[in-house]
């Protein structure tokens, strides 16, 4: 257990660097690598969401009843307006190549990432509303999904509603349930007990996932031009609005900073590989362009607003209020 731990923790310290390589690899080598996609990439997906959702159990969900109003306005961000504002972006810069802004919108319209909850533990955020988010925005995902890219791009690709809605409920309800259950039956010691031994293989999946889906960028990536550029400067602006529009409906709201920090990190990540695997699924090479290319800058982009929120004002101000040691 010890040495499972060791390697974990170097894991996750050198995390974006693994990513990187992941990334350039599948990219680099697709006819190696391409095989993984499907069914091999569904379970592995699925396992991840078991094995990161046993933090917390139905307890830790009904939270977001007890104060619902940053919880509703960071989906509400998640699910209304990024998608929204994507959609119109899309179809201002691609007008003639529809099918990037659908790979843009599905982006938008997937769950927040389960790796905000590492993010948030490391920057000191509120870790309860996290999880909260994280598990209610995965359980509502097989329908949320379908119906945002119905009602968003329906017109210009036939999405299969009932085959995303089958595919969410394998890959990440039901595994998030599952987790849910596992710890709600142990009273909590899943999260302490299993969750750890879970967690470097967790972490080994999604690289394997990475791989796999970037082997979809190759092609694009190979015979580069202005118009894949501009989508990958696309793709890069909205992941920074997802970060600034949390940040800063939750200081309009007058919220505290480990609230702030929490609505930032959850806006501004999303659960990529879920949005992988659904567009390698589901949609035509130039709609997966857009989701298979961003983990190549996302962790390190993350890393990079983590280390100027904790050198932020704010973040000095609560500090000395609440005397809370700096990480």
């Amino acid at each position: 257990m010890q040495k499972l731990s060791q390697w974990n923790r170097f894991v996750g310290a050198h995390f974006p660097w693994f990513v990187l390589a992941c990334a350039v690899t599948g990219v680099l080598f697709p006819d190696a690598f391409s095989w993984l996609n499907g069914p091999i990439t569904m379970g592995l997906f699925a396992f991840m969401t078991f094995a990161n959702s046993l933090s917390g159990g139905f307890r830790e969900l009904g939270r977001v009843f007890l104060r619902p109003l940053p919880v509703v306005v960071t989906l509400v961000l998640l699910h209304v307006v990024i998608p929204v504002l994507t959609l119109a972006l899309g179809n201002l810069l691609f007008p003639d190549a529809p099918l990037f802004t659908t790979g843009l919108v599905l982006e938008y319209v997937i769950p927040t990432g389960v790796a905000s909850l590492m993010w948030v533990g490391i920057c000191g955020g509120n870790g309860p509303l996290c999880l909260s988010i994280v598990l209610l925005d995965t359980l509502a995902a097989p329908v949320v999904i379908p119906l945002s890219l119905k009602l968003l791009v329906g017109s210009v690709v036939e999405v299969d509603t009932w085959g995303m809605m089958g595919d969410m409920l394998v890959m990440v309800a039901l595994p998030a349930l599952a987790a849910m259950t596992v710890y709600q039956a142990t009273g909590g010691r899943a999260a302490v007990t299993l969750k750890p031994r879970l967690e470097l293989f967790a972490k080994l999946a999604l690289l394997t996932v990475i791989t796999a889906n970037a082997t979809s960028c190759a092609s694009f990536l190979r015979s580069i031009d202005r118009t894949l550029v501009l989508v990958m400067l696309t793709v890069f602006f909205i992941c920074l609005l997802g970060f600034f529009l949390g940040y800063w409906a939750a200081k309009l709201m007058g919220l505290d900073f480990p609230t702030r920090v929490t609505m930032c990190l959850n806006t501004g990540l999303r659960n990529i590989s879920a949005g992988s695997v659904l567009a390698l699924q589901y949609f035509p090479a130039q709609a997966v362009f857009p989701v298979a290319f961003t983990p190549l800058f996302l962790q390190f982009t993350t890393s990079i607003i983590v280390k100027v929120l904790m050198r932020t004002p704010s973040r000095r101000a609560y500090t000395e209020k609440e005397d809370v040691p700096i990480p």
